[in-house]
């Protein structure tokens, strides 16, 4: 963390404006030898200058300089706002690296912000959910997590840890006393509680990955049911091909959009039928796969067809797989034994809207009103590991085993806590971490 870092925050793309930063010892000496006119570098507050390299005008910026520690990183750091023109930010660039900065790794003005105390980990990585959120829903959970919503919650069970801790570790100091059953009771009824904290927050992991990936709707039935017209009425966009002849999609198809506030993944499939070739057969094998994976299936039938003469029939579904089933091309009539089905006709638009609500109510039901935020994969498997050895602990009091036994295990949970929240870490899970970070980040 001697070096000084420099990169740009702003995709490389022709814009009004595009942001460089520096971060570290030498920013504000790097800055100044690029520059004529003496820098004062009062903290927060905007200069416009004109950048030079020798005699080269590099590009009239606005400056802004945060002094350590007050700044993301907790170092100095230079924010250079230039043109939006990536090759007037890869001169200032080069410039800056030639005066003696380096060019950041993807994430390491965030890691920087980390290991100076700015942040703890659950805050560093909910800000790459913070760039990605897809949604409103999604936007809000990373909010919770950087504002340390996660992090209060477990230094709060770290805390009562710690007291348990305390409590039986006295014992270990006198091995001629048992914990007295009714101590034993009073300390299972703290981590039980414990236990269901831990809980709910496993609980959230599914619904976390589902705002992070988006939720799945499959489109699944027959051939010519019209499932590719409504993937496109629902993309907005002309992406997969509509015919009139089955057997028109051969693969599955996918694109993402938005649906109310969420992110959404929509998969397009081939018509199941006894295929003509293994092409054909391979798609409808692939088809099935989607619709077991599925979070939401919209299941088409022709709506003028009797559907029991419809060939496809939905495989078993899990439980939390939700199924709107649909009567398809209803401009051309509508068979009694659809009348329950959504009617829906993408040629007159006829219960297009109504659909897209229908689909908003079940996105929203998947989650809890009082849902915040959820963990991530790294912190679920933390819990997991915190929530067994807790359970071993509680065992363990109720069988009268011996106090090191419950202190070991009240131990490892402390051990999984300081894992998440980063008190205790390798540098191998923060490289794993921050490398999915842009560069800037």
């Amino acid at each position: 963390m001697e070096d000084t870092i420099v990169a740009p925050a702003t995709p490389p793309a022709l814009s009004a404006i595009a942001l460089i930063r520096m971060s570290g010892p030498k920013s504000l000496e790097i800055i100044s030898s690029l520059l004529r006119k003496s820098f004062k570098g009062e903290p927060q507050r905007l200069y416009y200058r004109k950048l030079y390299f020798g005699e080269e005008l590099l590009d009239d910026v606005v400056l802004s300089y945060w002094k350590s520690p007050r700044s993301y990183t907790g170092e100095d750091m230079i924010e250079i706002s230039c043109h939006g023109n990536p090759y007037i930010v890869e001169r200032i660039l080069e410039a800056c690296l030639k005066k003696g900065a380096r060019l950041a790794s993807p994430g390491e003005f965030t890691k920087r912000a980390f290991l100076n105390g700015k942040m703890d980990l659950t805050q560093a990585e909910a800000i790459i959910d913070l760039i990605h959120a897809g949604g409103m829903l999604a936007l809000k959970s990373a909010q919770a997590l950087q504002s340390g919503g996660l992090s209060k919650e477990l230094l709060r069970i770290r805390a009562e840890l710690i007291d348990i801790l305390a409590e039986v570790e006295a014992y270990i100091d006198f091995p001629e006393e048992d914990i007295q059953p009714e101590v034993g009771d009073q300390l299972i009824g703290r981590l039980l509680a414990m236990e269901n904290k831990l809980s709910t927050l496993l609980s959230s992991a599914p619904l976390s990955r589902v705002l992070r990936e988006g939720v799945t709707i499959v489109l699944a039935g027959s051939p010519n049911v019209g499932k590719s017209s409504l993937f496109n009425a629902l993309l907005k966009e002309n992406r997969a091909i509509v015919s009139p002849h089955p057997g028109t999609t051969r693969d599955t198809i996918e694109a993402e959009c938005r649906i109310g506030s969420f992110l959404v993944k929509i998969i397009d499939t081939a018509g199941q039928r006894v295929a003509d070739d293994q092409i054909e057969a391979e798609g409808i094998r692939r088809a099935q796969e989607a619709v077991k994976r599925g979070d939401l299936i919209l299941h088409l039938v022709s709506a003028p067809d009797d559907p029991s003469t419809d060939p496809y029939v939905l495989p078993q579904l899990q439980a939390q797989q939700k199924v709107i089933a649909i009567a398809s091309k209803a401009d051309l009539g509508i068979h009694p034994a659809n009348k329950d089905k959504h009617a829906l006709s993408i040629v007159t638009g006829m219960g297009l809207e109504e659909l897209e609500e229908k689909i908003k109510k079940i996105l929203e039901s998947f989650f809890p009103m009082d849902f915040s935020y959820g963990v991530n994969p790294r912190q679920q498997a933390a819990l997991a590991k915190m929530a067994e050895a807790l359970n071993k602990a509680i065992l363990g009091i109720k069988n009268s085993l011996p106090p090191e036994l419950i202190s070991s295990e009240l131990h490892e949970c402390l051990e999984r806590v300081g894992e998440i929240v980063g008190l205790v870490s390798s540098e191998d899970i923060l490289d794993k971490i921050f490398q999915k970070f842009c560069i800037g980040k």
